[in-house]
Protein backbone atom coordinates (compact mmCIF):
# COMPACT_ATOMS: atom_id res chain seq x y z
CA UNK A 1 0.00 0.00 0.00
CA UNK A 2 1.46 3.23 -1.02
CA UNK A 3 1.71 5.96 1.64
CA UNK A 4 1.94 9.94 1.16
CA UNK A 5 5.20 11.76 0.83
CA UNK A 6 6.25 13.21 4.06
CA UNK A 7 3.30 11.68 6.25
CA UNK A 8 1.14 14.08 5.23
CA UNK A 9 -2.69 12.50 4.40
CA UNK A 10 -5.13 14.80 2.71
CA UNK A 11 -8.86 14.18 3.77
CA UNK A 12 -10.47 13.22 0.44
CA UNK A 13 -12.46 15.95 -1.18
CA UNK A 14 -15.79 13.93 0.31
CA UNK A 15 -15.11 12.12 3.15
CA UNK A 16 -17.71 9.66 3.78
CA UNK A 17 -17.98 5.96 3.86
CA UNK A 18 -21.70 6.42 2.68
CA UNK A 19 -21.20 8.92 -0.39
CA UNK A 20 -17.58 7.94 -1.01
CA UNK A 21 -16.88 5.05 0.47
CA UNK A 22 -13.90 3.69 -1.69
CA UNK A 23 -11.53 6.70 -1.80
CA UNK A 24 -12.63 6.91 1.75
CA UNK A 25 -12.07 3.71 3.27
CA UNK A 26 -8.27 3.57 1.44
CA UNK A 27 -7.71 6.90 3.50
CA UNK A 28 -8.84 5.66 6.51
CA UNK A 29 -6.35 2.15 5.88
CA UNK A 30 -3.50 4.37 4.58
CA UNK A 31 -3.27 6.19 7.50
CA UNK A 32 -3.80 3.08 10.23
CA UNK A 33 -0.72 1.23 8.12
CA UNK A 34 1.28 4.70 9.32
CA UNK A 35 0.08 4.40 12.75
CA UNK A 36 0.65 0.87 13.01
CA UNK A 37 3.89 0.37 11.47
CA UNK A 38 5.30 3.18 13.21
CA UNK A 39 6.75 5.16 9.67
CA UNK A 40 6.88 9.01 10.17
CA UNK A 41 7.75 10.86 13.09
CA UNK A 42 5.21 13.26 12.19
CA UNK A 43 1.24 12.53 10.90
CA UNK A 44 0.07 15.32 9.29
CA UNK A 45 -3.93 15.57 8.27
CA UNK A 46 -4.75 18.11 5.80
CA UNK A 47 -8.74 18.93 5.16
CA UNK A 48 -7.61 21.47 2.59
CA UNK A 49 -9.60 20.09 -0.16
CA UNK A 50 -12.08 18.33 1.92
CA UNK A 51 -15.64 20.08 0.88
CA UNK A 52 -18.34 17.49 2.55
CA UNK A 53 -17.53 15.55 5.87
CA UNK A 54 -20.36 12.91 6.79
CA UNK A 55 -19.79 12.04 11.22
CA UNK A 56 -19.28 8.23 10.15
CA UNK A 57 -15.53 8.19 8.49
CA UNK A 58 -15.04 10.82 10.99
CA UNK A 59 -15.96 9.42 13.72
CA UNK A 60 -13.45 6.20 12.47
CA UNK A 61 -11.23 8.32 12.22
CA UNK A 62 -10.87 10.07 15.48
CA UNK A 63 -11.39 6.65 16.97
CA UNK A 64 -8.16 6.18 14.89
CA UNK A 65 -6.43 8.88 16.45
CA UNK A 66 -7.32 8.47 19.86
CA UNK A 67 -6.51 4.85 20.17
CA UNK A 68 -3.22 5.16 18.79
CA UNK A 69 -1.96 8.28 20.07
CA UNK A 70 -2.95 6.57 23.50
CA UNK A 71 -0.75 3.56 22.63
CA UNK A 72 2.34 6.31 21.59
CA UNK A 73 1.75 8.09 25.20
CA UNK A 74 1.84 4.20 26.37
CA UNK A 75 5.14 3.62 24.83
CA UNK A 76 6.45 6.69 25.93
CA UNK A 77 5.62 6.05 29.47
CA UNK A 78 7.27 2.81 29.33
CA UNK A 79 10.57 3.90 27.72
CA UNK A 80 9.72 2.11 24.39
CA UNK A 81 11.46 3.99 21.12
CA UNK A 82 8.95 5.06 18.27
CA UNK A 83 9.84 6.64 14.96
CA UNK A 84 6.56 8.68 16.11
CA UNK A 85 6.65 11.93 17.50
CA UNK A 86 3.43 14.08 17.37
CA UNK A 87 0.11 14.48 15.09
CA UNK A 88 -0.79 17.52 13.56
CA UNK A 89 -4.00 18.25 11.82
CA UNK A 90 -4.28 21.84 9.42
CA UNK A 91 -6.63 23.62 7.89
CA UNK A 92 -9.69 21.92 9.62
CA UNK A 93 -10.89 25.43 10.36
CA UNK A 94 -12.86 26.24 7.27
CA UNK A 95 -16.43 26.66 6.72
CA UNK A 96 -18.67 23.80 6.90
CA UNK A 97 -16.00 20.99 7.79
CA UNK A 98 -14.75 23.03 10.87
CA UNK A 99 -18.06 23.53 12.05
CA UNK A 100 -18.93 19.70 12.02
CA UNK A 101 -15.03 18.94 13.60
CA UNK A 102 -15.78 21.11 16.50
CA UNK A 103 -19.30 20.33 16.96
CA UNK A 104 -18.49 16.26 17.98
CA UNK A 105 -15.30 17.34 19.43
CA UNK A 106 -12.63 16.16 16.79
CA UNK A 107 -9.20 16.93 18.03
CA UNK A 108 -10.32 17.89 21.56
CA UNK A 109 -11.42 13.98 22.07
CA UNK A 110 -7.94 13.24 21.84
CA UNK A 111 -6.36 16.84 23.62
CA UNK A 112 -6.02 18.63 20.78
CA UNK A 113 -6.27 22.05 18.91
CA UNK A 114 -9.91 22.77 21.42
CA UNK A 115 -11.64 25.55 19.46
CA UNK A 116 -14.61 27.11 21.08
CA UNK A 117 -17.32 29.06 19.05
CA UNK A 118 -20.14 30.84 20.11
CA UNK A 119 -22.66 28.93 18.17
CA UNK A 120 -21.73 25.26 18.56
CA UNK A 121 -21.80 23.14 21.99
CA UNK A 122 -19.70 19.42 20.75
CA UNK A 123 -20.67 16.28 21.44
CA UNK A 124 -17.64 14.28 22.80
CA UNK A 125 -17.00 10.95 21.57
CA UNK A 126 -18.48 8.20 24.07
CA UNK A 127 -17.02 5.32 24.54
CA UNK A 128 -18.91 2.49 26.29
CA UNK A 129 -17.69 -1.18 27.57
CA UNK A 130 -19.74 -3.94 26.87
CA UNK A 131 -18.13 -6.44 29.00
CA UNK A 132 -18.84 -4.64 32.04
CA UNK A 133 -21.49 -6.43 34.41
CA UNK A 134 -23.28 -2.69 34.57
CA UNK A 135 -23.01 -2.57 30.36
CA UNK A 136 -27.00 -2.13 30.53
CA UNK A 137 -27.09 0.69 32.75
CA UNK A 138 -24.55 2.77 30.93
CA UNK A 139 -26.32 2.72 27.76
CA UNK A 140 -29.02 4.20 29.59
CA UNK A 141 -26.76 6.58 30.79
CA UNK A 142 -25.44 7.39 27.12
CA UNK A 143 -28.56 7.56 25.69
CA UNK A 144 -29.73 10.06 27.72
CA UNK A 145 -26.64 12.00 27.39
CA UNK A 146 -27.65 12.02 23.54
CA UNK A 147 -30.81 12.87 24.67
CA UNK A 148 -30.00 15.86 26.97
CA UNK A 149 -27.57 17.35 24.26
CA UNK A 150 -30.48 17.54 21.94
CA UNK A 151 -33.14 18.66 24.01
CA UNK A 152 -30.57 21.27 25.41
CA UNK A 153 -29.45 22.26 21.67
CA UNK A 154 -33.82 22.79 21.14
CA UNK A 155 -34.13 25.23 24.35
CA UNK A 156 -31.42 27.59 23.12
CA UNK A 157 -33.96 27.78 20.19
CA UNK A 158 -36.96 28.28 22.54
CA UNK A 159 -38.57 24.79 21.52
CA UNK A 160 -38.92 21.77 23.21
CA UNK A 161 -39.40 18.53 22.12
CA UNK A 162 -43.09 16.51 22.91
CA UNK A 163 -43.20 13.89 25.19
CA UNK A 164 -43.48 11.10 22.09
CA UNK A 165 -40.51 13.09 20.67
CA UNK A 166 -38.62 12.17 23.16
CA UNK A 167 -39.56 8.72 23.98
CA UNK A 168 -39.42 8.05 20.31
CA UNK A 169 -36.04 9.62 20.71
CA UNK A 170 -34.77 7.60 23.30
CA UNK A 171 -36.06 4.56 21.80
CA UNK A 172 -33.65 4.80 18.74
CA UNK A 173 -30.35 5.92 20.34
CA UNK A 174 -31.24 3.32 22.89
CA UNK A 175 -32.17 0.29 20.91
CA UNK A 176 -29.16 1.04 18.60
CA UNK A 177 -26.73 1.05 21.10
CA UNK A 178 -27.92 -1.88 22.44
CA UNK A 179 -27.73 -3.87 18.96
CA UNK A 180 -24.03 -2.69 19.14
CA UNK A 181 -23.35 -4.13 22.58
CA UNK A 182 -25.42 -7.69 21.09
CA UNK A 183 -23.53 -8.18 18.14
CA UNK A 184 -20.09 -7.35 18.57
CA UNK A 185 -17.43 -9.60 20.69
CA UNK A 186 -15.34 -6.88 21.34
CA UNK A 187 -15.18 -4.93 24.43
CA UNK A 188 -16.01 -1.08 23.17
CA UNK A 189 -18.73 0.70 21.44
CA UNK A 190 -18.89 4.01 20.39
CA UNK A 191 -21.09 6.66 19.66
CA UNK A 192 -20.49 10.36 18.35
CA UNK A 193 -23.85 13.28 17.47
CA UNK A 194 -24.16 16.59 16.60
CA UNK A 195 -26.79 19.21 16.50
CA UNK A 196 -26.73 21.79 13.56
CA UNK A 197 -29.64 24.37 13.02
CA UNK A 198 -31.15 25.21 9.72
CA UNK A 199 -34.00 26.65 7.59
CA UNK A 200 -37.45 25.35 6.09
CA UNK A 201 -39.50 27.86 4.74
CA UNK A 202 -37.65 30.73 7.09
CA UNK A 203 -38.48 28.71 10.18
CA UNK A 204 -36.01 27.80 12.49
CA UNK A 205 -35.30 24.39 12.68
CA UNK A 206 -33.03 21.42 14.22
CA UNK A 207 -31.51 18.30 12.19
CA UNK A 208 -29.24 15.68 14.39
CA UNK A 209 -26.79 13.79 13.24
CA UNK A 210 -25.01 10.51 14.97
CA UNK A 211 -23.66 7.78 14.60
CA UNK A 212 -23.22 4.86 17.06
CA UNK A 213 -20.40 1.79 16.07
CA UNK A 214 -19.09 -1.08 17.39
CA UNK A 215 -16.05 -3.23 16.01
CA UNK A 216 -16.00 -7.23 15.85
CA UNK A 217 -18.35 -9.37 14.96
CA UNK A 218 -20.56 -8.69 11.72
CA UNK A 219 -24.37 -9.26 12.36
CA UNK A 220 -23.99 -11.98 9.27
CA UNK A 221 -21.32 -13.32 10.99
CA UNK A 222 -23.19 -13.69 14.17
CA UNK A 223 -26.10 -15.50 12.61
CA UNK A 224 -23.37 -17.30 11.09
CA UNK A 225 -21.53 -18.48 13.84
CA UNK A 226 -24.87 -20.41 15.21
CA UNK A 227 -25.72 -22.47 11.92
CA UNK A 228 -24.87 -25.78 13.70
CA UNK A 229 -27.13 -25.19 16.50
CA UNK A 230 -30.10 -25.76 14.83
CA UNK A 231 -31.91 -22.82 16.27
CA UNK A 232 -34.93 -22.24 14.38
CA UNK A 233 -34.24 -18.66 13.40
CA UNK A 234 -31.07 -20.19 11.63
CA UNK A 235 -33.26 -22.89 10.17
CA UNK A 236 -35.31 -19.92 8.51
CA UNK A 237 -32.52 -18.00 7.37
CA UNK A 238 -31.19 -20.90 5.65
CA UNK A 239 -34.68 -21.91 4.28
CA UNK A 240 -35.33 -18.21 3.07
CA UNK A 241 -31.53 -18.79 0.57
CA UNK A 242 -32.34 -21.68 -0.56
CA UNK A 243 -35.48 -19.80 -1.97
CA UNK A 244 -33.30 -17.33 -3.15
CA UNK A 245 -31.01 -19.70 -4.84
CA UNK A 246 -33.28 -21.32 -6.60
CA UNK A 247 -35.19 -17.79 -8.28
CA UNK A 248 -31.26 -17.13 -8.88
CA UNK A 249 -31.27 -14.19 -6.82
CA UNK A 250 -28.30 -14.15 -5.32
CA UNK A 251 -24.92 -12.43 -7.26
CA UNK A 252 -21.83 -12.63 -6.60
CA UNK A 253 -20.38 -9.14 -5.62
CA UNK A 254 -23.98 -8.08 -5.75
CA UNK A 255 -26.36 -9.33 -3.64
CA UNK A 256 -25.25 -12.61 -1.17
CA UNK A 257 -26.63 -14.16 1.36
CA UNK A 258 -25.21 -12.08 3.84
CA UNK A 259 -26.65 -9.34 2.26
CA UNK A 260 -30.29 -11.39 2.71
CA UNK A 261 -29.19 -12.44 6.41
CA UNK A 262 -28.12 -8.99 7.57
CA UNK A 263 -31.70 -7.49 6.19
CA UNK A 264 -33.53 -10.37 7.57
CA UNK A 265 -32.03 -9.97 10.90
CA UNK A 266 -34.32 -6.11 11.29
CA UNK A 267 -37.84 -7.82 11.21
CA UNK A 268 -39.59 -8.42 14.14
CA UNK A 269 -39.24 -11.57 16.09
CA UNK A 270 -35.26 -11.91 15.54
CA UNK A 271 -32.53 -12.18 17.78
CA UNK A 272 -29.17 -13.06 18.21
CA UNK A 273 -29.52 -14.63 21.53
CA UNK A 274 -31.03 -17.93 21.69
CA UNK A 275 -31.86 -17.49 25.24
CA UNK A 276 -34.58 -14.36 24.20
CA UNK A 277 -37.97 -15.93 23.31
CA UNK A 278 -38.54 -13.15 21.66
CA UNK A 279 -36.65 -10.13 19.81
CA UNK A 280 -37.63 -7.28 18.10
CA UNK A 281 -34.82 -7.39 15.90
CA UNK A 282 -34.28 -3.60 14.83
CA UNK A 283 -37.70 -3.14 13.78
CA UNK A 284 -38.13 -0.47 17.16
CA UNK A 285 -35.95 2.04 16.10
CA UNK A 286 -36.74 1.87 12.26
CA UNK A 287 -40.00 2.62 13.32
CA UNK A 288 -39.13 5.56 15.56
CA UNK A 289 -36.90 7.34 13.30
CA UNK A 290 -40.03 7.18 10.45
CA UNK A 291 -42.25 8.86 13.70
CA UNK A 292 -39.39 11.55 14.10
CA UNK A 293 -38.93 11.58 10.51
CA UNK A 294 -42.36 12.60 10.06
CA UNK A 295 -43.01 14.32 6.70
CA UNK A 296 -42.12 11.12 4.19
CA UNK A 297 -43.02 13.74 1.07
CA UNK A 298 -41.09 16.34 1.78
CA UNK A 299 -38.27 15.18 4.31
CA UNK A 300 -35.38 14.70 1.66
CA UNK A 301 -32.43 15.23 4.18
CA UNK A 302 -33.08 12.82 6.80
CA UNK A 303 -31.99 9.02 6.65
CA UNK A 304 -30.81 6.58 8.69
CA UNK A 305 -28.14 3.85 6.85
CA UNK A 306 -26.55 0.03 8.28
CA UNK A 307 -23.25 -0.56 7.19
CA UNK A 308 -21.95 -4.18 8.55
CA UNK A 309 -19.76 -6.16 7.05
CA UNK A 310 -20.25 -5.73 3.25
CA UNK A 311 -23.75 -5.19 3.63
CA UNK A 312 -25.08 -1.60 3.46
CA UNK A 313 -28.88 -0.91 3.88
CA UNK A 314 -30.26 2.85 3.85
CA UNK A 315 -33.57 3.89 5.25
CA UNK A 316 -35.07 6.89 3.99
CA UNK A 317 -38.74 6.76 3.75
CA UNK A 318 -39.25 5.42 0.34
CA UNK A 319 -40.59 2.21 1.97
CA UNK A 320 -42.31 1.63 4.84
CA UNK A 321 -42.53 -1.13 7.39
CA UNK A 322 -45.86 -3.90 6.78
CA UNK A 323 -47.76 -5.76 9.12
CA UNK A 324 -48.10 -9.85 7.86
CA UNK A 325 -50.17 -12.02 9.68
CA UNK A 326 -48.46 -14.76 11.62
CA UNK A 327 -51.68 -17.15 11.53
CA UNK A 328 -55.35 -16.78 12.94
CA UNK A 329 -55.58 -15.84 16.01
CA UNK A 330 -51.55 -14.48 16.47
CA UNK A 331 -50.75 -10.89 16.42
CA UNK A 332 -49.64 -9.74 13.37
CA UNK A 333 -45.44 -9.05 13.27
CA UNK A 334 -43.58 -6.23 11.30
CA UNK A 335 -41.57 -6.48 8.60
CA UNK A 336 -39.08 -4.37 6.63
CA UNK A 337 -38.90 -5.88 3.06
CA UNK A 338 -37.69 -2.61 0.74
CA UNK A 339 -39.64 -4.11 -1.90
CA UNK A 340 -43.62 -3.28 -3.58
CA UNK A 341 -44.99 -6.90 -2.42
CA UNK A 342 -43.89 -6.73 0.94
CA UNK A 343 -42.57 -9.99 1.04
CA UNK A 344 -39.17 -10.70 1.96
CA UNK A 345 -39.09 -14.04 -0.61
CA UNK A 346 -38.91 -11.37 -3.13
CA UNK A 347 -35.66 -9.82 -3.37
CA UNK A 348 -35.19 -6.13 -2.38
CA UNK A 349 -34.53 -3.05 -4.08
CA UNK A 350 -30.45 -2.77 -4.43
CA UNK A 351 -30.59 0.67 -4.30
CA UNK A 352 -31.23 0.24 -0.67
CA UNK A 353 -30.06 -2.84 -0.10
CA UNK A 354 -26.67 -3.63 -1.21
CA UNK A 355 -23.39 -5.75 -1.42
CA UNK A 356 -20.69 -3.51 -1.42
CA UNK A 357 -16.69 -3.50 -1.80
CA UNK A 358 -15.61 -2.45 1.72
CA UNK A 359 -15.73 -4.61 4.32
CA UNK A 360 -17.06 -2.63 7.42
CA UNK A 361 -15.16 -4.93 10.64
CA UNK A 362 -18.36 -4.85 12.80
CA UNK A 363 -21.63 -3.06 12.47
CA UNK A 364 -22.19 1.31 11.92
CA UNK A 365 -25.32 2.52 12.12
CA UNK A 366 -25.28 6.22 11.34
CA UNK A 367 -28.79 8.78 11.11
CA UNK A 368 -29.34 12.28 9.98
CA UNK A 369 -32.66 13.09 11.30
CA UNK A 370 -34.53 16.14 10.65
CA UNK A 371 -37.25 15.98 13.46
CA UNK A 372 -40.84 16.82 12.07
CA UNK A 373 -42.46 19.83 13.35
CA UNK A 374 -45.37 17.54 14.67
CA UNK A 375 -43.09 16.48 17.19
CA UNK A 376 -41.78 19.78 18.37
CA UNK A 377 -43.62 23.09 21.02
CA UNK A 378 -42.76 26.88 21.10
CA UNK A 379 -41.59 27.72 24.46
CA UNK A 380 -43.06 31.39 25.15
CA UNK A 381 -43.67 33.87 22.46
CA UNK A 382 -41.03 33.23 19.72
CA UNK A 383 -41.35 30.93 16.97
Amino acid sequence: MRLPEGGIFLVPKVFSLTANPNESFLFLKRLFVAFYKDIFSIITLDYDQCETLDIDAQMCLDIVLSEFLEYYKTCGRRKIKTTFQRFEPRNFTKSAIGKILFSIGTFENIGRNRVTLPDIVPFHLIRGDNFRHTAGAEREVETTKMVDYIVERYAEMNRTLTWQALNRLSKVIGEILGNAGEHSQRQYRYAIGYFEKTKVKDVEHGIFNFAILSFGTTIYETFKQRESEGWHIISTMKELSEKYTKRLFFLKGSFEEETLWTLYALQEGVTSVPEKKRGNGSINFIESFFSLKGDMANDNSSFLAIMSGNTRITFNGEYQIVEKSRGEGEEPFKMMTFNASGNIEDKPDSKYVTFADNFFPGTLITAKICINFNNIENNGSHG
